[in-house]
């Protein structure tokens, strides 16, 4: 059964991530320039609030919060509500921010870029590793859901204003994307792909931005299932719960009309889907 989360809401909730530590769930409202932290103890929903917006964020080997923002790659303090800085490699690029990350199972964190007005294809995608920090590709418009196989063999991207989802092959040993393919084209009728996570059985389920729903993908690219979504701007999935049973899925209200938040006054809420299927455990950032 789906469950909205109370206290949620987000202008545009992004990147839910667990942690299995703490038995919480946190994901970030990029337009709120909020951090939201979510007990799954005690129900209690806190958040952070900063002068930046959060594309993306991991937890760390360290008990630190590691995301990306404007300026690159930062700590995120939660209880100062402020960030520390430790490399920005689109410096030369103001007009671009960061968006959607996640670790490897390497703990080297991978993130992309876009264009914050979202009309130029000047995106991105990086991989740092504490160290150093590789471009690992480009002319993406806007870099969103990522993920891997649980072999860590194949490697997931998502480009949403070209409604493509590219598989590559992956070399974990040495952090390598290489063979890009086309996973999956999504139809206009079904919006724009965003944020993606992959279970342990290797399947890929993708949200669905003005599209109202989950997709469950085979390995093989075909749907496998299909989830609806009491919201049209679907925006991101992961598993959580100390099963990784259950399906966590943030969504956004930014920028919808009254007409349209009456149809959906859900929307910006993060919800709660059990499941049949586990997830993978969360990667966490580990500097070299």
């Amino acid at each position: 059964m789906l469950k909205h989360i109370e206290n949620s809401k987000s202008l545009l909730g992004e990147g839910p991530l667990y942690n299995d530590k703490e038995n919480a769930l946190y994901w970030t409202d990029i337009k709120g320039m909020k951090l939201f932290r979510y007990d799954l103890e005690s129900k209690v929903v806190k958040n952070y609030r900063f002068t930046k917006p959060i594309g993306s964020f991991a937890f760390t080997c360290n008990d630190e919060i590691i995301v990306t923002t404007t300026s690159g790659f930062e700590y995120a303090i939660l209880n100062e509500n402020r960030f520390v800085s430790i490399v920005n490699p689109e410096i030369n690029k103001p007009h671009n921010r960061f968006n959607d990350g996640k670790c490897d199972a390497k703990g080297r964190y991978f993130a992309g870029t876009m264009d914050n007005n979202e009309k130029e294809i000047t995106g991105s995608l990086y991989s740092f590793d504490g160290d150093g920090i590789e471009k690992l590709e480009d002319n993406l418009f806007i870099s969103n859901g990522l993920g891997w196989s649980p072999n860590s063999s194949k490697f997931y991207l998502t480009d949403s204003p070209k409604r493509v989802i590219y598989v590559y092959d992956y070399d974990l040993e040495l952090g390598k994307i290489s063979n890009k393919k086309i996973f999956a084209n999504i139809d206009e009728k079904d919006g724009y792909p965003d944020g993606l996570c992959v279970d342990s059985e290797g399947y890929i389920w993708s949200a669905h931005w003005y599209g109202w729903k989950i997709t469950r993908y085979a390995p093989d690219g075909s749907i496998d299932s299909i989830y609806d979504i009491p919201v049209p701007k679907v925006t991101s999935c992961n598993f959580g719960g100390k099963e990784l049973d259950t399906l966590f899925i943030t969504t956004a209200s930014f920028e919808l009309s009254e007409e349209e938040l009456k149809k959906a006054p859900l929307s910006g809420y993060t919800f709660a889907l059990k499941t049949k299927v586990k997830g993978q455990k969360t990667n966490i950032f580990i500097e070299k």
